[in-house]
């Protein structure tokens, strides 16, 4: 049951109580007891093992609820030579009936269980490791969101599996992990900073931002669950470059998009296209059937256009009721073609939420990219006179640039 103790080389003890009795013991803290721990059954108790100077941490464990057991406690054994040592220990929850118990030796103790108490109820979570990276202390905070169910983490390399379950993930953040921990060494009045999306106890992925550095005999580590604000600052974002009528881009983020694709065409990539489409006559459908209808109709355009356009091509709305089409890689005939089908899609009726049919008119200019073009104000300006030459064409038709 508790087989995964012996794949770390922390000495850990596996207790069931309230008796205290060892269940599980792997070789790192047999060697550090210094006597054979489960030669027989059942395995012996705690209490004969070595002394606690205060007993009442273990009944204290086994009233305490999963998420608030974190205690230290101090046990005095007897080797086979007869020397005495005192061994620092770490007290967390495994099951109903068990308890993990971490043991380490030499100087470095945490606080006392005042200031632990203090440290467990910060807002914030506080993690506490050796200079080996051994755990000495989870807060609350961290254990309600990294108190895995699978295994209790006693060293901290045992996290990355259950945080980044996809390899290829896992293999880059750890990397960055051992740069700035190496960094964190060599100074240490720097404090490191890392903000990954990490899986929880819960099988939710969040972003957690991390800030860690070593203190004394000590390495720190406090993080924070920055997912709201994380998905608050993308929200707002896309706010700034899409059309909140009709959910696609706007003008400024169809500019970007021509730029990155005039770039890429300059550099030796695909021409890119664009079309400009406008609403014929939408000023009348506005006055004969009223706004909440003229809304109806500019979120039907939006969406036959998203029908019809590959992942690749970029949809923004620029004006009133006008809206353009970046055809990325797409020149030539090939892009008349595209704009012909948008066309005849368009061109159809629009049946409206209260069963009005609304006849739909659009007119289309298109240009295409010219070799090493690289201003994004020029394309649109031929792609608009295009459309202009449209209009006065009768409507209802897809003009192209220089034709």
């Amino acid at each position: 049951m508790f087989d995964w103790i012996h794949r770390t080389d922390r000495p850990l003890l596996v207790v069931e109580g309230p008796q205290v009795r060892v269940v599980a013991a792997n070789a790192a803290a047999t060697a550090l007891m210094d006597q054979p721990l489960l030669n027989c059954e059942p395995g012996p108790l705690l209490a004969e093992i070595g002394q606690m100077p205060d007993c009442s941490v273990m009944e204290r464990a086994w009233m305490a609820e999963p998420e608030t057991l974190q205690a230290q406690f101090e046990i005095d054994i007897i080797a086979q030579d007869g020397a005495s040592r005192r061994l620092h220990c770490g007290l967390r929850h495994l099951t109903d009936m068990h308890r993990l118990i971490t043991l380490r030796e030499g100087p470095g103790r945490l606080p006392n269980d005042q200031a632990t108490e203090i440290l467990d109820k910060l807002p914030v979570a506080l993690e506490i490791y050796d200079l080996d990276f051994n755990s000495l202390f989870y807060n609350q905070v961290s254990d309600e969101m990294f108190l895995y169910e699978e295994k209790a983490i006693v060293h901290h390399d045992e996290w990355w599996e259950l945080g980044f379950p996809d390899p290829v993930e896992r293999a880059a953040v750890f990397a960055e992990w051992l740069s700035k921990t190496k960094a964190a060494r060599q100074d240490r009045s720097v404090i490191q900073f890392s903000e990954w999306a990490v899986q929880c106890r819960d099988d939710v992925r969040r972003i957690v931002q991390f800030r860690y550095r070593f203190v004394g005999d000590f390495f720190l580590l406090t993080w924070w669950d920055v997912t709201a604000q994380r998905q608050s600052e993308e929200h707002l974002r896309q706010l700034a470059v899409s059309d909140p009528l009709t959910g696609v881009w706007n003008r400024r983020r169809l500019l970007q998009e021509i730029g990155g694709a005039l770039e890429k065409a300059l550099a030796g990539g695909p021409v890119c296209s664009l079309l400009s489409i406008d609403i014929d006559h939408f000023k009348s459908i506005n006055d004969r059937f009223g706004h909440p209808i003229g809304d109806e109709v500019l979120r039907a355009i939006a969406q036959r256009c998203h029908a019809l356009l590959r992942g690749a091509d970029v949809l923004a709305r620029i004006g009133g009721e006008e809206f353009a089409v970046l055809l990325i890689g797409m020149g030539g005939v090939e892009a008349q073609i595209a704009g012909q089908r948008l066309l005849r899609e368009l061109c159809r009726p629009i049946i409206t939420s209260a069963g009005l049919a609304i006849d739909i008119s659009v007119s289309i200019g298109l240009a295409t990219s010219l070799p090493g073009e690289q201003d994004v104000d020029a394309l649109l300006s031929r792609s608009d006179r295009a459309l202009y030459r449209a209009k006065a064409a009768g409507r209802g038709c897809l003009v192209v640039d220089g034709s």
